[in-house]
């Protein structure tokens, strides 16, 4: 599974990210840029833990890295390795 795209397959299906390359939409934070909304969280975290067969904890959504799309890539691939 390739993380990064699920992760940004996501994000496009919910209207895009803003940015001309991959390296901005990475740096993009979802939440500033209202790709989605603080409802949007919730439906985000069960997609992910779904999609990539991991279980966020407390500590991983208010890490700094959840913030932002390469930052959550990075949550979700430190919890895959760790499974």
């Amino acid at each position: 599974m390739n993380v990064t795209q699920t992760v940004l397959d996501y994000f496009a299906s919910k209207g895009g990210l803003p940015g001309a390359t991959d390296a901005e939409k990475l740096a993009c934070s979802y939440l500033d840029a209202k790709v989605i909304d603080s409802m949007g969280i919730i439906e985000m975290i069960s997609h992910f833990e779904d999609e990539c067969g991991v279980r966020f904890e407390a500590d991983d959504m208010q890490s700094e890295d959840f913030q932002t799309v390469g930052g959550l890539i990075r949550v979700i691939e430190k919890l895959r390795s760790q499974a």
